[in-house]
């Protein structure tokens, strides 16, 4: 439904186009003071760019975690140089699947977005924000306010499907292709479903969700290696670990990068990196299962010994 410019054009979403008050079209955002439909040529801020990464940083992720579990559960056996090729063949899907999307959008043919931005938590869902003229007629203005931080994640994950399965039908079939691309075709479509539903809690989350969730992946690696002190210089010198460590730290870096972009804080935060990990090492000597039952058996005797002189008095 379209009205013709009689009034003011009624909505947060509904602008002037060709001489009508409606929704505005696909890469156009009403201007707040002309009213009018304007394109959007503005290049994304950076915090933006940093919720598009984090996009392709969850698909990776999904990608290293259905790698981990096939290759432990079908090829147990498997040599340091063969886990290396698919550990890069899933990154290299990603990778080339992210700069496909950047080449398929407005402006075409370049590494660069034009976007409209983003001003409030309601620009992700324009839908529920259509007017009612004069409480009878519905004026139907959603749109994708904040083109294209929306359909572009959907556009990126079509690419991340079509490219693997290209690439892993090169390979010779075995247990684990097959199982790798059943695992994909269940995460993926889960992203698809989370996305059209928490895109806007997503985008001002997700610096949170990376720092959480690098504090949580760090604390199981380091419960999983460390029981004692003494293993830190044996685990630093196993490749496996310590790329686990730096992916975490990446991870949490980038976490704090998102919050201080967004809250234009003081870029000294990044050095908090390696806190969580600094702090585990730290205070393991004191959280020991031995050094904790020592403590339960001095307090169980202080409790003991109280009880006794109670009684002889």
């Amino acid at each position: 439904m379209a009205l013709v410019a009689t009034m003011k054009c009624p909505g947060r979403y509904c602008g002037m186009y060709n001489g009508a008050c409606t929704a505005c079209p696909r890469g156009h955002r009403v201007n707040t003071t002309t009213e009018q439909c304007e394109p959007c040529i503005n290049d994304p801020m950076m915090y933006e760019w940093l919720y598009l990464g984090f996009m392709v940083i969850i698909v990776i992720y999904f990608h290293m975690e259905s790698l981990t579990c096939f290759l432990k559960k079908t090829c147990g056996d498997c040599n340091l140089k063969s886990t290396i090729k698919w550990v890069l063949t899933t990154m290299l899907e990603t990778i080339v699947a992210a700069i496909f999307t950047l080449l398929s959008s407005e402006p075409t043919g370049k590494l660069r977005l034009n976007g409209c931005g983003v001003t409030s938590f309601l620009d992700w869902y324009s839908v529920f924000q259509n007017p009612t003229v004069k409480f009878v007629e519905t004026l139907y203005c959603e749109s994708e306010v904040v083109y294209p931080l929306y359909t572009i994640v959907y556009k990126f994950l079509g690419f991340c499907l079509i490219l693997m399965l290209l690439v892993r039908t090169w390979y010779k079939p075995t247990v684990y292709t097959t199982a790798s691309v059943y695992a994909t075709l269940y995460f993926i479509p889960g992203i698809v479903l989370i996305h059209s539903l928490l895109c806007g809690v997503i985008y001002y989350s997700f610096p949170y969700l990376c720092i959480a969730g690098s504090l949580i992946l760090t604390a199981i690696l380091m419960s999983e290696h460390l029981e004692e002190f003494n293993d830190i210089s044996g685990n630093i010198q196993k490749a496996e670990f310590m790329s686990q460590i730096v992916m975490y730290w990446l991870l949490h870096g980038y976490g704090i990068l998102s919050v201080v972009t967004y809250n234009a804080l003081s870029p000294y935060y990044l050095l908090l990196t390696p806190l969580p990990t600094l702090f585990y090492i730290v205070t393991l000597p004191f959280s020991q299962p031995i050094v904790l039952s020592m403590n339960e058996e001095i307090q169980d005797s202080a409790a003991r010994g109280f009880d006794g002189g109670m009684e002889l008095r």
